[in-house]
């Protein structure tokens, strides 16, 4: 199958690494709609999947989303935690916006630049968006988790070792924020222009051409800032941490331990292995760990959830053997913990 294929969300489950319609992979477009409707921001995009804008039907391949918002006053929305299901490269062309990627907070100035793994948590607004102008683009290389080779679109032009150089950098090193250029600003500015004045039947060579300037003069801009890289960041030991650290949001999922190991492209062995060593428990004993945490801290919270409530909304099956499995572990039953 071809790895740009738009893939149907019919048949997925929620899960940490897949798309399009896992846990991390949340509709959060939904209050930016509404606001370009109240005609608060102007919003112009070329899209497939479930992203607002002009269909891009099969153009295009690997494109998820290319656009703009234009927000000329500060807004009361703001893009909530979520991944993309791509590299999403952002240009900040007017503005100033507050992000927060893998829970550490950043200011984009204008004339700066994002780049987001689709593995990487992150979020626009704090909790709103300023007066901005931000011109994007989610390239789906094929990743979902740092140990793989990205797989460019074959419109895309520059020649195998700069992609190579590329899918180095973008696995290599967590940085997010950039410093732009008049190169790489032209080379968004001429974006804008495509999407306003023409379709994507008749634009998208054009477009081609637009972001394959944006692409060369990102992998300049990149090289010259680069952090040392650490290739450490792109092996499948990485994958697993990240999968354990975000498997606390997906804990209600009926996971088992070829499911866990799946997810991070592993088999069951070397996945129970990399969990071993990074949290000295075997997989299922850390999902365990994870949901009895989770359960603690839900039982202590004021509300008028039942017990067995909790206990569902946490991954376990039946009443019976949370309150046992949390006495085991707290010395008390679940009911002494309100």
């Amino acid at each position: 199958m071809n790895r740009h294929t738009v893939i149907s969300p019919a048949g997925y489950r929620p899960s940490v690494f897949r798309q399009p319609d896992s846990v991390m992979y949340a509709d959060n477009c939904k209050e930016l709609q509404a606001a370009a409707r109240r005609g608060e921001v102007e919003l112009h995009a070329w899209t497939r999947g479930n992203y607002p804008g002009i269909s891009l039907d099969g153009r295009l391949s690997g494109i998820r989303t290319v656009g703009f918002w234009d927000a000329r006053h500060s807004q009361t929305w703001g893009l909530g935690r979520h991944c993309n299901e791509g590299f999403k490269i952002a240009y900040l062309a007017r503005g100033s916006l507050d992000l927060v990627v893998d829970d550490t907070p950043h200011t984009l100035s204008q004339g700066q630049f994002i780049v987001i793994r689709p593995w990487q948590l992150h979020s626009i607004g704090s909790p709103n968006v300023g007066p901005s102008r931000l011109l994007w683009i989610i390239l789906d290389a094929g990743l979902r988790r740092p140990s793989e080779t990205p797989d460019w679109p074959d419109w895309l032009v520059f020649s195998r070792a700069e992609a190579t150089r590329l899918g180095e950098i973008l696995t290599q090193n967590n940085q997010p924020v950039w410093d732009g250029g008049l190169e790489l600003c032209r080379a968004f500015e001429a974006i804008p222009s495509i999407l306003l004045e023409r379709s994507p039947e008749d634009g998208e060579t054009r477009l081609k051409v637009a972001i394959n300037a944006m692409m060369l003069s990102l992998i300049d801009r990149m090289s010259e800032q680069v952090p040392a890289l650490d290739p450490d960041l792109s092996t499948s030991q990485h994958t697993v941490a990240i999968f354990l650290r975000r498997l606390a949001h997906a804990l209600d999922e009926d996971w088992t331990l070829e499911g866990m190991a799946e997810e991070c492209g592993l088999s069951r062995t070397r996945f129970s292995d990399y969990c071993k060593k990074l949290t000295n428990m075997a997989p299922r004993q850390y999902l365990q760990h994870l949901r009895l945490e989770q359960a603690s801290r839900l039982l202590r919270e004021p509300h008028n959830t039942s017990v067995t409530e909790i206990a569902l909304s946490c991954g376990f099956n039946s009443s019976q053997y949370f309150s046992n499995a949390f006495k085991k572990r707290y010395g008390h039953a679940p009911s002494h913990a309100r």
